[in-house]
C-alpha cells in the first residue's frame, strides 16, 4: 500500500489500542481492532488473486452467468426454485481458498481471477444468507446480478449495504433478450441507496452458454458479453487488481475513519464545557483555599509583629534600638518559653517562633488549615466527578470513606503547603526583612537617638557649668531629669512599635495579596481527571487529523487512478 495509507493504518492501531477512561473512544476499540486486523489482512493481500463474487436474488441467472463465463455445466441451474446451496468457486488450478466446505472448481483460464457463484441473497434459509455473507467477506469484486423482473432486491442490498465503499461493484443484467434495458433505472437506485457502480454490462447467458456448448462463433445477440469476458481476461490486469483492491482498502480504511469521527467528534463541545466547567471548580476551591488560609494565619497580626521584631532584634542600633531589643526579648519570653512546653506545642509561641522562617514546626499548625481546605475539596470532587461521568469519562472512584480521591487531595495539600510556605519563606519573609532594615538603618537609628541624646548634653552640661560656678544641684534636678530622660526613651520606644507594628500590618496585607496570586495561577486541585481531559481532546484532534489524512489519500488516489470508475460505463 502507499506510505500514507500505511501510517494511516499505524495511527489507527494506536487507537484500537486505547484503555484510557474516554468512553466514546474506548467503545469503538473492538469494532476499531476488528477493522484493523481486516486491513492488516488486505495489506498482505494485494498480490494475491482477485476474488469475484456473483450475487444476486433467486432466478436472476448466477449460476448461467458462471456457466457461460466457463463454457461448460459447472453449476446447476433453474429459473423456478434456489439451485446453490454452497458457493461453486471457480479458480484456476492449484488455488485454496481455505473453506473447505465450499464447493470448488478448477480449470479456470481466468489465471489472475477466481469467480464465486453464491446461494440466493433472498432466500429464507439462515444458512444460505450466512454463506453469501462470508463469501462478501473475502471478495475484491461484487457482479450484482438482475434480470429485468429482479432487479430492486432489497434483501440482497441489505447484505451489501455494509460494504458500502469496501468492496469495488459492477452491475450485470442477465436475460436481456426478455426486456428492455433497466440500466438507468437499476444504476440510479442504487446509487441513491448510496451505491457506487464502477461497471455495467447487459448480458444473455443463457444464449452465450448455448452458443459454447453448440461450438458457434459469438453472434450479435449476446450484447455485453463479449465485453464482460474481455474485462476479465485483459482488462483486470495485475495492476489493475492492485489497484481494486487498494481502493477497496481505502474504502474500507475512509468509511472506519469516517464512522469513528461521526462518533467521537460531536464530543468536542462536551470537552469544552467540561474544561470550562473544570477550570471554575478550580478557581472557586482556590478561592475558598485562600480565604481559609488567609483566615487562619493572616488575621493575626501579633504573629507578623513577633515575626518582624525578630528580624529588627539581630539589626538594631543605638540607645533606642538596643532598649527596643531588650524589650522585645522579655516581651517575647512567654512565647520563646512556651516553645519547649508539651502544653504550647501547638500554641501561639511555637506558631509565633515558626512564622515566615521555614521552620517545619509551621506545617503542623498549618494542617489546621489544610483540614479545612481538604473539606472544601471533597465538594468539588464531588462536583467533577458528576461532570465527568456526564461527559462520559470513567474516572477511578475516590476513597469508600469520604468519596474523595485520596491521591489527588494529598498532591493538593502537597502542592498548596508548598505555595504558601514559598510565600511566607519568599517574598512575605523578604518584605519583613527589608522593613526591618528600614527602621534599623543608620540614618532611623541616628534620628531616634538625637532626642535622647540631646537632653544628656544638656543635663551634663548644666551639671558642669553648675559644678564649675560652685552652685550645687539639689537632688530634685537629678530625679526630674531622670524622669524626662525616661518619658523621651518611653516615646521613642513607643514610636518605634507602633512603626514596627505599621509596617508589620502592611507586610501581612501586602502577603495576603501574594498568596491570592500564588494560589490563583493554576492551583492543580484535580491533575488526573484533567489529564484524562486533555488526553481526550489529543485524541479528538488526532482523529480530525486521521480524516483529514484519510480524506487526502483518497483524493490522491483517485486522481493517480486511472482505472477511478466513477460512472459505470455503457451498454450495447
Amino acid at each position: 500500500m502507499p506510505t500514507g495509507i500505511v501510517d494511516i493504518l499505524d495511527r489507527l492501531e494506536d487507537l484500537a489500542a486505547y484503555d484510557g477512561p474516554w468512553r466514546p473512544l474506548r467503545a469503538e476499540t473492538a469494532l476499531l481492532n476488528e477493522r484493523v486486523r481486516e486491513l492488516r489482512a488486505r495489506e498482505q493481500r494485494l498480490d494475491e488473486l482477485l476474488v469475484i463474487a456473483l450475487v444476486g436474488g433467486s432466478g436472476v441467472g448466477k449460476s448461467t452467468l458462471l456457466n457461460a463465463l466457463a463454457g461448460d455445466q459447472l453449476a446447476p441451474v433453474s429459473e423456478f426454485r434456489p439451485c446453490t446451496s454452497v458457493p461453486t468457486v471457480y479458480h484456476p488450478p492449484g488455488t485454496r481458498l481455505g473453506h473447505d466446505s465450499w464447493r470448488g472448481v478448477s480449470g479456470s483460464a481466468l489465471e489472475h481471477l477466481v469467480i464465486i457463484d453464491t446461494p440466493d441473497s433472498d432466500t429464507v434459509v439462515r444458512e444460505h444468507r450466512a454463506l453469501v455473507t462470508e463469501v462478501l467477506a473475502v471478495c475484491d469484486l461484487i457482479m450484482l446480478c438482475g434480470s429485468p423482473e429482479k432487479y430492486l432486491d432489497e434483501a440482497t442490498w441489505s447484505l451489501l449495504r455494509d460494504l458500502k465503499s469496501e468492496r469495488t461493484l459492477a452491475c450485470v443484467e442477465t436475460k436481456a433478450d426478455t426486456a428492455e434495458t433497466v440500466r438507468e433505472h437499476w444504476v440510479s437506485r442504487l446509487e441513491r441507496e448510496g451505491f457506487k457502480v464502477a461497471d455495467y454490462f447487459r448480458t444473455s447467458p443463457r444464449r452465450t452458454l448455448d452458443r459454447k456448448l453448440a461450438g458457434r462463433e459469438p453472434g450479435n445477440d449476446e450484447y455485453d458479453f463479449p465485453r464482460l469476458e474481455r474485462f476479465l481476461q485483459h482488462e483486470l490486469s495485475r495492476e489493475r487488481i492492485r489497484r481494486i483492491k487498494r481502493s477497496n482498502a481505502l474504502g474500507l480504511l475512509t468509511k472506519t475513519v469516517g464512522a469513528l469521527h461521526e462518533r467521537v467528534a460531536p464530543g468536542e463541545e462536551a470537552l469544552t464545557a467540561l474544561r470550562g466547567r473544570l477550570d471554575d471548580v478550580e478557581r472557586e476551591l482556590a478561592k475558598r483555599a485562600c480565604d481559609i488560609i488567609r483566615r487562619r494565619l493572616f488575621t493575626e497580626p501579633h504573629l507578623w509583629n513577633f515575626a518582624l521584631g525578630r528580624e529588627i532584634g539581630p539589626r538594631a542600633k543605638g540607645i533606642v534600638g538596643t532598649l527596643f531589643r531588650l524589650l522585645e526579648a522579655v516581651r517575647t519570653v512567654p512565647a520563646r518559653f512556651a516553645q519547649w512546653m508539651p502544653w504550647g506545642s501547638r500554641g501561639i509561641g511555637r506558631k509565633a517562633a515558626a512564622l515566615l522562617s521555614g521552620d517545619e514546626l509551621f506545617n503542623e499548625d498549618l494542617a489546621g488549615a489544610l483540614n479545612e481546605v481538604a473539606a472544601a475539596y471533597k465538594g468539588a470532587y464531588s462536583e467533577v466527578s458528576l461532570a465527568f461521568a456526564q461527559a462520559g469519562f470513567d474516572m477511578p472512584e475516590g476513597d469508600e470513606q469520604g468519596g474523595e480521591d485520596e491521591a489527588g487531595l494529598q498532591s493538593f495539600r502537597e502542592e498548596l503547603n508548598r505555595r504558601i510556605m514559598n510565600v511566607l519563606a519568599g517574598p512575605a519573609h523578604e518584605r519583613l526583612v527589608a522593613r526591618a532594615r528600614t527602621l534599623t538603618s543608620w540614618p532611623a537609628a541616628l534620628l531616634a537617638d538625637l532626642p535622647p541624646l540631646a537632653f544628656v548634653l544638656f543635663s551634663g552640661y548644666r551639671i558642669v557649668r553648675d559644678y564649675f560656678s560652685d552652685a550645687l544641684l539639689s537632688g530634685g534636678f537629678f530625679l526630674h531629669a531622670g524622669a524626662v530622660l525616661a518619658i523621651i526613651l518611653g516615646v521613642e520606644l513607643a514610636a518605634l512599635s507602633l512603626a514596627a507594628r505599621a509596617l508589620a500590618w502592611t507586610a501581612r496585607r501586602a502577603s495576603g495579596r501574594d498568596l491570592r496570586l500564588a494560589l490563583a495561577e493554576g492551583l492543580p486541585a484535580f491533575t488526573e481527571e484533567r489529564a484524562a481531559l486533555n488526553g481526550a481532546a489529543a485524541l479528538r484532534n488526532g482523529i480530525q487529523e486521521l480524516r483529514t489524512a484519510v480524506l487526502g489519500q483518497a483524493v490522491e488516489d483517485n486522481i493517480g487512478d486511472e482505472s477511478n470508475a466513477g460512472e459505470p460505463n455503457a451498454g450495447s
